[in-house]
């Protein structure tokens, strides 16, 4: 859940007036530590079109991927042959998240969403990071590196059709 509330707020940021982007490709770090100070960390790319096609690939730890389409969401397991299909709540609206953001900074913004603080970056016009502290009391990085805006990217990037040998599961 905690990633679909993440592409929402990154898509509103983005299509929102704090930036201003037709698309978006990048490469994302993930950092989730916790209170022990063991930590995982994830890495893979994100890709966003529109405000409403969104695709954020996993490469490691492990292979997944989340495309979010309009108000449906699939979560691509291939190691585990899974697919996870769900649509989105009326409550993850863009517009409340736009108008939760505020400017505490110069490059710094503040949202807060389901009791969540997210905290953004934004340099020069470019997404820099996304933290926030997970319903365990995790702490979350999202760093991304390697941004690109406006680049063309095909519509059927966004689109995954699950293969026959996969098991379903819908919630």
């Amino acid at each position: 859940m905690k990633i679909l509330i993440i592409s929402l707020l990154i898509t509103s940021i983005v299509f929102g007036n704090i930036l201003d982007f037709k698309t978006i490709n990048t490469d994302f770090k993930q950092v989730v530590k916790n209170r022990s100070g063991s930590q995982a960390i994830y890495k893979g790319t994100l890709k966003i079109k529109g405000n409403d096609k969104i695709l954020w690939s996993y490469k490691t730890p492990v292979e997944k991927n989340v495309y979010i389409n309009k108000n449906s969401v699939i979560i691509d397991e291939p190691e585990l042959e899974q697919a996870i299909t769900s649509s989105l709540n009326d409550e993850l609206n863009m517009v409340k998240i736009i108008n939760n953001s505020k400017k505490i900074s110069q490059n710094t913004y503040e949202n807060t969403l389901d009791d969540t603080k997210y905290t953004i970056i934004i340099e020069k016009n470019i997404l820099k990071s996304v933290s926030y502290n997970d319903e365990l009391d995790n702490k979350v990085i999202i760093t991304f590196t390697n941004f690109q805006k406006d680049i063309t990217i095909s519509d059927t990037t966004f689109h995954f059709t699950i293969p026959k040998n996969y098991d379903v599961i819908k919630k």
